[in-house]
């Protein structure tokens, strides 16, 4: 029985092998080998002539005129202002212009603010008038002052600078720019190079503004009372002292006698001061180019006071080293330049190669 049974198993197992495989559409190389091969079908197509637009040496062909051209709409007259909502005219709003123009070109506002307050012809914005820019800067000029009028435009974040010839052409006329005008007058006081003097005589006090250029800086004389100053320690002038020495003397007035001998010796190793701070700095090589390590203030080591004032003189730091003396062409004594412009000696034609002049009003300063 067991026989029997392991040859039936056997027959089932060769039946399951030997089945056939499902039906299929797909065609096998093996099949298709002992077929005859098709003739060749495949169509000859004729080249593609070139297309005009792509052939480079071909001549442009002229665009024939449309017989019903449709008419373009005529320009807007009228904006609408987007800060005070009020519909203008035209000439009341500044003119796009692109930025990418160049500097030749004369804009009406900083070329970054053309695309905050025109309207451009593509994105249809709403502009702001010129009269709203004027009312902005003239509520800057009450709230935050003239040096912020010209900061910026009304669009949020700009700082661009507006030059002068911008703001005066925008802000109102009348009180507003007299205003203006005004405050500016103060902001160029705070602001000038060197700065405006009052004569210290309190019977004066006129207002000049010295020459630092000029020879024999910083010696001044007042042009309505004629007193002699120096215009850097804004004291009676300190004859055959320069500011460094006086300011030095100044300090050795309120110090001791044992501060006073300590100066002596430290004065024998050649020391000098700081023009800033005072400070005794002793130098031990290099140029005369002097860093203070008190105040960090850079300062020209022939310049400097002595440790002791008068020891060893100093050369005037203004830009001509003779100081407020100038010497005759024909090797004469020192004379004092305001001693020769007020006609106390008589002047040459030629005093060192400078033409001696006498201003009309203002500090003399020669």
């Amino acid at each position: 029985m067991a026989r029997t049974k392991d040859t039936a198993c056997t027959q089932a197992v060769r039946a399951r092998n030997t089945a056939l495989p499902p039906p299929t559409t797909r065609v096998l190389r093996s099949q298709t080998t002992s077929q005859p091969l098709s003739p060749n079908t495949s169509k000859v197509t004729k080249p593609r002539p070139r297309r005009r637009r792509q052939d480079p040496w071909a001549p442009k062909r002229k665009r024939r005129p449309n017989p019903n051209p449709k008419p373009r709409p005529p320009p807007p007259t009228h904006f609408t202002c987007r800060i005070c909502i009020e519909e203008r005219p035209t000439a009341d709003f500044i003119k796009y212009l692109s930025p990418n123009r160049g500097y030749w070109t004369a804009f009406d506002i900083p070329a970054p603010c053309i695309a905050h307050l025109t309207r451009h012809p593509r994105l249809k914005n709403d502009p702001v008038c010129k009269s709203c820019i004027g009312h902005s800067m003239s509520a800057r000029l009450d709230t935050l002052g003239a040096r912020q009028v010209g900061i910026g435009c009304l669009e949020p974040g700009c700082t661009e600078p507006w030059s002068w010839e911008f703001v005066m052409h925008y802000l109102p006329g009348g009180a507003v720019l007299e205003k203006y005008n005004l405050a500016m007058m103060h902001v160029w006081k705070q602001d000038t190079t060197p700065q405006l003097m009052t004569c210290i005589a309190p019977s004066c006090a006129q207002i000049g503004l010295p020459d630092a250029l000029a020879q024999g800086y910083p010696h001044v004389s007042c042009h309505a009372c004629r007193l002699r100053q120096c215009a850097v320690c804004l004291v009676p002038w300190h004859a055959d002292q320069t500011c460094a020495e006086y300011a030095a003397a100044n300090v050795d007035a309120q110090m001791s006698a044992p501060e006073k001998e300590t100066l002596r010796l430290l004065q024998e190793k050649d020391g000098k001061r700081c023009p800033n701070c005072q400070l005794v700095i002793e130098k031990d090589g290099g140029c005369d180019s002097m860093l203070c390590p008190g105040c960090q203030t850079f300062f020209n080591w022939t310049t400097a006071a002595s440790v002791v004032p008068g020891s060893t003189k100093a050369v005037s730091a203004t830009l001509y080293p003779n100081g407020p003396y100038v010497r005759t062409p024909q090797n004469g004594p020192v004379v004092c330049e305001m001693d020769r412009l007020e006609g106390i000696v008589p002047p040459p034609d030629l005093v060192g190669d400078v033409k001696v002049y006498q201003p009309k009003d203002g500090f003399i300063t020669r």
